[in-house]
């Protein structure tokens, strides 16, 4: 592909339409694809969260919290128990069937790991995940600004 553009943003734009074409691809043989892989991953390793917890974590808006999980319930991977503290609550679980497809599920991600950082030495890697971080927290502040206008 040619180098063509300055702004991490048009990167960013592109890895992420292509990643998702990808992930849509290898998570089709379960059902979900990447709108739902997210959650299933969340989930699994932190079973107990509630999807208000959820949408904190993934900083994605509780509507689409809502309809991924309902996804993935539906599918048989996770099930929702009321929480015994605060019945307004479910807390999330994976289902003997998620807990099937999650070593899968993890190898997908893993490949697709690799796949990112070919032809990236190990510190390059880790700078690019260090500056991925920077340009998150400028443009998290920056929409935190946002909201706070758009809330007075």
């Amino acid at each position: 592909m040619k180098k063509t553009h300055n702004s991490p943003g048009h990167y960013i734009s592109i890895i992420y339409r292509h990643l998702q074409i990808y992930l849509n691809s290898r998570f089709s043989v379960f059902g979900f694809g990447s709108g739902q892989y997210h959650f299933f991953n969340h989930i699994a390793h932190l079973g107990g969260i509630t999807q208000k917890e959820l949408s904190s974590r993934l900083a994605i808006d509780k509507a689409t919290t809502a309809k991924a999980i309902h996804k993935l319930t539906e599918l048989g991977y996770i099930e929702q128990r009321r929480n015994k503290d605060d019945k307004r609550f479910n807390n999330l679980y994976l289902t003997e069937k998620g807990q099937k497809i999650l070593p899968e599920v993890k190898e997908i991600l893993s490949a697709t790991r690799l796949i990112l950082q070919k032809g990236m030495s190990d510190e390059e890697c880790g700078l690019s995940l260090k500056l991925m971080d920077i340009m998150l927290e400028n443009i998290t502040e920056e929409t935190a600004k946002i909201r706070g206008l758009n809330e007075r």
